[in-house]
């Protein structure tokens, strides 16, 4: 499997499907972020292989271990991972179903290596602004990222995303 590195975020991805379903793996740098979000359709189990990462679910962060066991992410639920330790991370998910989200991880991250947007999404520019308002009402109905708030977004998608 080859990976897809996201420079911003400082985390890399590499997918392999099983039907409907992905099980997404995923190493996370000292340092790097997967910001808070939530997926309206889909389930994922979180497992972390090596490392530690500090992993926030509902509005509670907790330091996981691989000792720790799977994390069940339920359709709707606000969740986000953070690697505060000195050490790459890897975690698998398994997403249920997949829907977009292989998509959604890697035109994230090429937009990432271009230089679009900066840690959290902001974007660095007009261009980038336009390029995020086309990628959130893409797969909006997949991934909703937690800021901007929902409304900016959705304004954000009416005036940019033509």
């Amino acid at each position: 499997m080859e990976a897809t590195r996201d420079p911003v975020h400082r985390s890399r991805y590499a997918f392999q499907r099983d039907g409907e379903n992905m099980v997404v793996e995923t190493w996370i740098e000292p340092g790097g972020i997967l910001p808070e979000h939530l997926h309206p359709r889909q389930v994922e189990h979180w497992s972390v292989l090596e490392g530690e990462i500090r992993f926030g679910l509902a509005g509670e962060k907790r330091q996981l271990r691989p000792s720790d066991g799977e994390v069940i992410v339920e359709p709707g639920t606000k969740h986000s991972l953070e690697n505060t330790g000195d050490t790459e991370t890897h975690l698998r998910c398994y997403a249920i179903p997949a829907l977009g989200l292989e998509g959604f991880l890697t035109e994230s991250a090429a937009a990432a290596r271009d230089g679009m947007f900066m840690r959290g999404g902001i974007p660095r520019s007009l261009r980038g602004a336009r390029w995020a308002a086309r990628f959130l009402k893409q797969y909006e109905n997949d991934v909703v990222i937690s800021f901007p708030p929902r409304l900016i977004q959705r304004a954000m998608i009416a005036l940019l995303a033509r």
